[in-house]
């Protein structure tokens, strides 16, 4: 239940005591990695911080609009950032004006945020637990740039979630499931009925801005039959 039975005046007393001296320093190398945050609608999302500094957080929400299907934008899917050694824990800050907070704490890791324009000096906009994910497969989390079966188009966005989720920015129903093949590529079904299969370099799984091989099908071509394209993709 993380932290959300706190009321403000407690949550805000913790804050200060996370960012003092009264904890131990967690190393920071050991906080590189794929995390398990929540947004302010307490789901889900996950936070990537890189050895460069660099941090990029992908998004698991279903269609966040009401009404009419409609394609997803790039900064409903991920965003980059940067991140630092912060108090007790490390803080990283997003294009878009968040930051997201790890820190140590006596119960032992939280994640408090703060929404663009408020002081971190204040009550943070959200808070709760923070998971580090620590299976291999969850080296596969992340965004990545794909070419799509139509030359013509411009390359999209499709992100790979903790949860087994998988959204993109070309599809009007914009969601759907991803898995690990015995060969270690990566299958994604489209609720639009594509499918795309990721084939990792010979290195393994696919380092940040490194090309790789990706399949499709067409909506009702059983994946027993040739692609319908073949086609290149880049990891962000």
């Amino acid at each position: 239940m993380g932290l959300f039975w706190l009321k403000a005046p407690a949550a805000l007393f913790l804050c200060g005591a996370l960012l003092g001296a009264g904890f131990p320093q967690p190393d920071a190398k050991r906080m590189l990695g794929t995390w398990v945050l929540t947004d302010n609608d307490n789901v889900p999302f996950n936070l990537i911080l890189r050895a460069d500094g660099s941090s990029l957080t992908v998004i698991g929400k279903r269609h966040p609009d009401l009404g009419e299907p409609q394609r997803m934008t790039r900064n409903q899917l991920l965003e980059t950032g940067s991140w630092q050694a912060w108090g007790n824990g490390i803080r990283s800050t997003y294009r878009d004006g968040w930051t997201d907070t790890i820190q140590l704490g006596p119960a032992g890791l939280v994640q408090w945020s703060w929404k663009p324009g408020a002081s971190l000096n204040g009550g943070p906009s959200n808070h709760g637990k923070a998971v580090q994910l620590t299976r291999p497969i969850s080296a596969w989390v992340g965004a990545y740039k794909l070419q799509p079966t139509q030359p013509e188009k411009p390359p999209y966005l499709a992100v790979l979630t903790s949860s087994g989720m998988a959204f993109n920015n070309i599809d009007q129903v914009a969601d759907g499931s991803w898995s690990l093949r015995d060969n270690g590529s990566v299958m994604i079904k489209w609720t639009s009925g594509w499918r795309s299969l990721i084939k990792p370099p010979s290195s393994g799984i696919p380092a940040p801005n490194q090309t790789f091989s990706v399949q499709h099908w067409r909506p009702g071509v059983p994946i027993s039959e040739p692609a319908s394209a073949t086609r290149s993709g880049t990891r962000l």
